[in-house]
């Protein structure tokens, strides 16, 4: 077992899956594609996302157990990173780009669907641009409504089990103050100033709603400030009160009560209180947090003791995104993040996996899935 899972995994971190370049994931696509049908008995199906990208759902029942999904795109090559294609044993490392996010995950769940081939209550979905804008798993819920009992994604973890994520929203909007010279300061309103302001209120505001599912942060990531023009530019003077202010934030949501609604209303309310206005309030996205109870993963965390690993929670606050949550929000089934490391590696250059985490990982998943009784 452990040389034909590390063997495919080298196959998968040959096969370029990142977006740019005239390149995506179509043709690693059709490789998982291929495997799946020529391995298994599963009904595999493609799912057109754009172009010739597509997502593969490969299933024997339509309400299984289990699902485990992955994702099949990598973020691009680097440039320090020689031959990022060509993967590389050393030790009890492989090298190569998307060794560890998430072409490792990926060929543990491929070998799994070999050696459970004929399962009923095991399914598996591997979607496209997850690195970039989701658009696989948001496609994926237009057509499909399974609702398996859990959700398994195997990111790279270190091997730690990670049972939710805090969501994610962007957005932009314009602060208005009043301009005059700036020796009488006080007859004028310092819009970026106010701006900075506005978003220690919104802090604090969010701070409130903090939870056993993470804490609710605010990052002011840009803020671009002057005199407004009447051609729409931007002009500075340091004389001059600045009246325009343009900000762009973001917050990683712990609870699922601050909703676009709440966020605009907060934004108006402390705009009031500070004596500003605000304008085009915009939205680029609004993902909500997942959460599932630790007491729903006592079985799992029993299944990694026995495999000699000590059960330990990841930090909500120290993770990202995970796009299972879409799923998790429309299917309503449990979610459970667990896979291979150094999880740190994830985007690095000269990307590495261990390999006895790849083993690990796999002898983990098996044990979990004989103990459910659906093999």
């Amino acid at each position: 077992m452990d040389k034909e899972v590390t063997e495919l995994l080298k196959k998968l971190i040959g096969i370029p899956s990142y977006l740019g370049d005239g390149v995506d994931e179509s043709i690693f696509a059709e490789f998982i594609y291929k495997f799946l049908i020529e391995n298994t008995d599963l009904k595999v199906e493609k799912q057109t996302v754009e172009g010739k990208r597509f997502n593969i759902i490969a299933y024997n029942n339509k309400k299984p157990s289990i699902i485990f999904f992955s994702h099949m795109d990598t973020v691009p090559p680097k440039i320090s990173t020689p031959e990022p294609f060509k993967a590389k044993k050393s030790g009890n490392k492989i090298y190569g780009l998307g060794s560890v996010d998430m072409k490792a995950g990926l060929s543990v769940c491929l070998f799994l669907a070999k050696k459970f081939k004929s399962s009923k209550n095991i399914a598996y979905i591997f979607t496209v641009d997850e690195e970039y804008a989701f658009k696989g798993a948001l496609k994926l819920l237009e057509k499909y409504q399974f609702k398996p009992d859990i959700i398994i994604n195997p990111e790279p973890t270190s091997l730690e089990i990670s049972n939710g994520c805090r969501g994610v929203t962007e957005f932009s909007f314009n602060v208005h103050g009043k301009s005059c010279h700036a020796g009488t300061k006080y007859l004028g309103i310092n819009a970026i100033e106010k701006a900075i302001t506005m978003f220690e209120m919104l802090q604090k505001d969010i701070s409130k709603y903090d939870n056993e599912g993470g804490n609710n942060s605010l990052n002011l990531a840009h803020l671009n400030g002057g005199i407004l023009k009447n051609d729409g530019s931007i002009s500075y003077s340091g004389n001059v009160v600045p009246d325009y202010a343009f900000c762009v934030s973001e917050i990683r949501l712990s609870d699922k009560r601050i909703s676009r609604k709440w966020i605009e209303d907060k934004i108006e309310t402390n705009a009031k209180e500070l004596g500003i206005k605000v304008s085009e309030i915009k939205f680029k996205f609004l993902m909500k947090p997942a959460y599932t109870p630790k007491s729903k993963l006592e079985g799992f965390e029993e299944i990694v003791k026995q495999s000699g690993i000590k059960p330990i929670y990841k930090d909500i606050d120290s993770t990202g995104y995970f796009e299972v949550q879409l799923l998790q929000e429309s299917w309503g089934s449990d979610i459970l993040v667990f896979g291979p490391g150094p999880s740190d590696q994830a985007h690095k250059e000269n990307e590495y996996v261990d390999i006895d985490s790849v083993i690990k990982t796999n002898e983990v998943f098996e044990a979990y899935i004989k103990t459910l009784s659906i093999e």
